[in-house]
């Protein structure tokens, strides 16, 4: 078994639009399946990915509200290509999709099944895409194989925080009264470095894709993207899945297992990230 971490990544302009509910920088979703591209592209087995959260920064505009009078940036099109670019109601503005962006610092913690490639890692860095926005730079690259041969930067662990969802009402409801729920600063003294790990702190939540149900089959469709190799892959229609997940600072994460994202199907028709045994 073999680690790599990729530190410090720069992201810029990426995707913060989660489904079409909410705006969060937690792209969980995102980050995992990069880490399954970067396997396709260097050769290497992904198995897991964690996530460490450095900075975010919403692209857009605040209100005389404050913080939660946001008006994220909207793009258009500078050419017009044919007659359905144009907007419904104005014949001679293009039509506008909406969207968010942010940028992003994040580190990336990836186990592998066997070797690595270090040049072909940062050869593939240099295209790469999170989210839909470019990596702009990242620190050195680290390799190892024990997870103590690494130096992990402080930040915030991405963690999974499904049980919050878990009561007798409604989880759209439980959604919206975690997420609007006050962080607060825990106050007591460390524990000592040998003593069982208090709970996880009230710290910040954000919704985040976590996965999709498919709402067709699959099937062959013109327009599909193509694999490098030039294939056409089957190809169904889906919704995203939202789920909550707690940003736990490194600090207050403490001697606690390393939180690993993983990625599966848990049905035919049902592609979801999580995690295993998400830490209480």
């Amino acid at each position: 078994m073999s680690y790599l971490l990729l530190p410090r990544l720069r992201i810029r302009a990426a995707n913060a639009l989660v489904g079409n509910l909410a705006i969060s920088p937690a792209q969980v979703l995102a980050c995992v399946l990069f880490g399954h591209n970067l396997g396709l592209k260097t050769g290497c087995k992904p198995l897991r990915v964690a996530i460490l959260h450095h900075d975010a920064q919403l692209l857009g505009e605040y209100g005389s509200d404050g913080f939660y009078d946001f008006h994220p940036q909207q793009r258009r099109g500078a050419t017009f290509i044919d007659g359905v670019d144009y907007s419904s109601k104005n014949p001679h503005a293009l039509s506008l999709q909406p969207t968010a962006s942010c940028h992003l610092t994040l580190s990336l913690l990836i186990q592998v099944q066997g070797g690595i490639n270090e040049k072909r890692v940062e050869r593939f860095l240099r295209s790469a895409r999170i989210a839909g926005g470019n990596i702009d730079g990242h620190a050195k690259i680290e390799t190892g194989n024990e997870l103590d041969e690494l130096h992990l930067p402080k930040g915030f662990w991405l963690i999974e925080r499904s049980d919050l969802l878990q009561g007798e009402g409604s989880p759209v409801d439980a959604l919206v009264a975690a997420i609007g729920r006050k962080p607060a600063r825990d106050t007591a003294p460390p524990a000592p470095a040998d003593a069982t790990p208090p709970p996880l702190p009230e710290s910040w939540l954000a919704a985040s894709v976590l996965g999709y149900a498919m709402t067709t089959p699959f099937e062959t469709r013109a327009g599909v993207r193509q694999t490098d190799a030039g294939d056409t892959p089957p190809h169904a229609f889906c919704e995203p899945l939202l789920g909550l997940v707690q940003y736990v600072s490194t600090r207050d994460y403490g001697q606690r297992p390393i939180p690993w994202w993983e990625h599966g199907w848990l049905q035919d028709d049902v592609f979801v990230v999580r995690q295993q045994q998400a830490p209480q």
